[in-house]
């Protein structure tokens, strides 16, 4: 945190200004933000390397109204613009359009989830006198995101500059709060709690420079493939389009068995992006080479997918569409279907395989052995100790009750709500089918110490349960050094997948 450097009082100086970003306490990324003045116009230019995806962004803003004119972007390669009419946006890219609508009284300010879009709003706020804002989230899906103002005063943390002054906003049912110079409405400093996420200014310097285009953390380079590639178009039960990749293996014998994989929660595209990691086409590359067709998809809204974000009925629906779909492919077993799903595809699998009935087996990558709702308090509890563990027990309680209520709108909470009460253990005790657990040992998001939970229940009804738990694996079964703690910021470096887990797949393959 620096000291307040900037002592002119015209609203977002010209200049540089470096932006980290942390969650958790660990770097995850940077943002270097150009602003520029010209007439009555502010252009915000950003290059930023973020949780290993990376942007480089210019949006104009009407500085006096703070309306947009104009945002273009260009994300890992992608390149997407907004166009802004009155109270509508229109997002377009790749020859696809999608359009969002805000109220009269709640602006726009565009989000992509990097730092420029979160530190224009103390600006936004006062230029405008709203209480009520809408991010132009383009975030998998172009979705309008509401953003409320909650209240005015906060505890600063260590580093905030004395004189700066504080906003709370509620978006998505998770509070956060912006400090920031009250005479030029720069951001100083951005928490989400319920996500650990932090923005921190650095420096600023007056010059104008230009913006780099960002480095970006590429995948490591799959093995060999010894199998075709078809990209293919699934089509719902209520006529929505999937997009996907179907594998064959490079195989004269037929019928070939198949997978369908069933990806965790958040946006997901069929090879489960996450940072410069691809951990399902890693598990595709595997399993078609040893000879098994595999049918990943893009979620519903995410990727080329259409349909609007799902509630957790939906993703049972879609998976079976999915499913269905790979048994009619020729050449295919359809006696030999399984399903793999990671984190919330490993609590959806047992609903699938009880509504399907016929699949021969179920994998289940780090699956969830509690309730969503007791999950998220074990995460967004992690870290508090000691007196603050009972004050942040008690906001998150608030929160969790107050989207199972109802009171929390919008796609995520509709979501989240779907799934709330599912209690993983009842459901696995009524599969059909085999079924392979794998965990890792250094899992923070679903703990290894729960698994046997849900292991119990498996096999006090009798379940063919094959449980494997990985030594020093994380959530995305990167395998960690012996000393080294999963912190979620080594989902950023490119990596493979521990050879462990291949090989506990191919051997419980070979007896089911």
């Amino acid at each position: 945190m620096i000291a307040p450097l900037l002592m002119a009082v015209a609203l977002l100086p010209s200049g540089t200004y470096h932006y980290e970003t942390s969650v958790g306490g660990h770097s995850v990324g940077s943002s270097t933000i150009v602003i520029r003045r010209s007439g009555g116009t502010l252009d915000v230019g950003e290059s930023a390397s973020v949780a290993g995806v990376s942007l480089i962004s210019d949006r104009k803003i009407v500085a006096a109204t703070f309306a947009n004119l104009s945002y273009v972007a260009d994300a890992d390669g992608q390149h997407g613009a907004l166009t802004f009419a009155g109270n509508e946006a229109t997002f377009s890219a790749g020859g696809a359009h999608s359009k969002i609508a805000a109220p009269a009284d709640a602006p726009f300010v565009v989000s992509d989830n990097k730092v420029a879009g979160f530190a224009l709003i103390p600006a936004a706020l006062h230029v405008t006198g709203a209480k009520q804002l809408t991010l132009a989230c383009i975030c998998g899906a172009f979705v309008a995101v509401p953003v409320t103002v909650a209240g005015h005063s906060a505890v600063p943390p260590a580093g905030v500059p004395s004189g700066d002054a504080a906003v709370s906003v509620e978006l998505e049912g998770q509070t956060a709060t912006l400090w920031f110079n009250p005479q030029t409405e720069v951001l100083d400093r951005f928490e989400l709690p319920a996500q650990e996420l932090a923005i921190v200014l650095r420096s600023y310097d007056p010059k104008i420079t230009t913006l780099a285009r960002p480095a970006t953390a590429t995948p490591l380079p799959s093995p060999p493939a010894h199998y075709t590639s078809h990209d293919v178009s699934i089509k719902t039960d209520d006529g929505v389009m999937l997009a996907g990749t179907l594998t064959v293996p490079n195989s004269a014998a037929t019928p070939l068995p198949g997978f369908v994989l069933v990806h965790g929660s958040g946006c997901n595209d069929r090879d489960e992006t996450i940072g410069p990691n691809k951990v399902f086409a890693q598990l595709a590359n595997r399993l078609s080479n040893d000879g098994y067709v595999v049918l990943r998809y893009d979620k519903r809204s995410c990727g080329k997918s259409g349909g609007k974000f799902p509630v957790r009925d939906r993703l049972i629906a879609d998976a079976r569409d999915v499913i269905a779909y790979l048994r009619s492919q020729p050449g295919i077993d359809p006696k030999r279907i399984y399903v793999l799903g990671h984190s919330e595809g490993g609590e959806l699998a047992p609903s699938i395989a009880i509504a399907d009935g016929r699949l021969r087996g179920i994998v289940l990558l780090a699956p969830p052995a509690l309730p969503l709702e007791q999950i998220l308090k074990q995460q967004l509890l992690r870290d508090q100790t000691g007196e603050n563990r009972a004050a942040a027990e008690t906001q998150v309680q608030a929160q969790l009750d107050a989207i199972a209520s109802g009171k929390k709108a919008g796609a995520t909470n509709q979501w989240l709500r779907s799934s709330f009460g599912i209690d993983p253990a009842a459901l696995i005790a009524r599969v059909p089918c085999p079924i392979l657990i794998l965990q890792g040992t250094k899992d923070i998001q679903v703990l290894p110490a729960d698994t046997p939970r849900l292991v119990q229940a498996a096999q006090s009804a009798y379940r063919d349960v094959t449980v494997v738990m990985l030594q020093d694996d994380d959530h995305l079964f990167i395998k960690l050094p012996g000393d080294e703690p999963s912190t979620g910021d080594e989902y950023f470096t490119p990596s493979y997948l521990d050879p462990a887990l291949f090989a506990a797949i191919e051997t419980w393959l070979g007896t089911h």
